[in-house]
């Protein structure tokens, strides 16, 4: 008996949950209709003005989404354009990369070809330095054996002059000569 009584109350709990959940399936939707109707009402709209409005809603839903479907056409399309320019401008930047270091190394080359350079101008010039001292001498050595020889016969001969590679004794004006007796 007492097993037939627990048996009885579990049917009878499970038949009072399966009501339940039955009547909040099937009152739910009814209490949500009737409470949009009543909104409907206070608002002073009519159900067909309703409809109508809910029907523009639709049609505005609609548009949206085939402008939404032809934005993400186009932002497709601008992805793909992004990574190949990106691309393009990763090229471009491993070989401006690669041209900067390329500029380095012939900067560096020139630089080390300028220093060089003036080296050699350096040498050069002591060189040309030391050559044009070299004939001022040899110039100033013939000049005063030709011109002390010179003075010989004309006393008043005091210094000269070299004009188109050759010496010119002046009796005035130019190099002074230097005669040892």
């Amino acid at each position: 008996m007492v097993e037939e009584k627990l048996k009885r109350n579990i049917i009878l709990a499970l038949i009072i949950v399966i009501a339940i959940i039955l009547l909040i399936f099937i009152i739910r939707p009814g209490i949500i209709g009737y409470t949009i109707y009543k909104q409907v009402k206070e608002s002073n709209y009519s159900v067909e003005d309703y409809g109508e409005d809910i029907q523009d809603l639709k049609t505005k839903l609609l548009v949206s989404d085939t402008n939404l479907s032809s934005c993400s056409a186009f932002n497709k399309e601008l992805l793909t354009e992004l990574e190949k320019y990106s691309d393009k401008f990763s090229e471009c930047n491993s070989e401006l990369n690669a041209l900067k270091t390329n500029f380095s190394l012939l900067r560096a080359d020139l630089d080390q070809k300028n220093e060089e350079l003036d080296k050699l101008r350096n040498e050069k010039q002591e060189e040309i330095d030391y050559l044009e001292l070299q004939y001022d001498l040899l110039a100033e050595n013939l000049a005063n054996n030709l011109c002390c020889k010179a003075k010989v016969d004309n006393p008043d001969i005091s210094s000269y002059k070299i004009e188109n590679n050759m010496i010119i004794c002046l009796e005035e004006g130019g190099l002074d000569i230097s005669c040892l007796k």
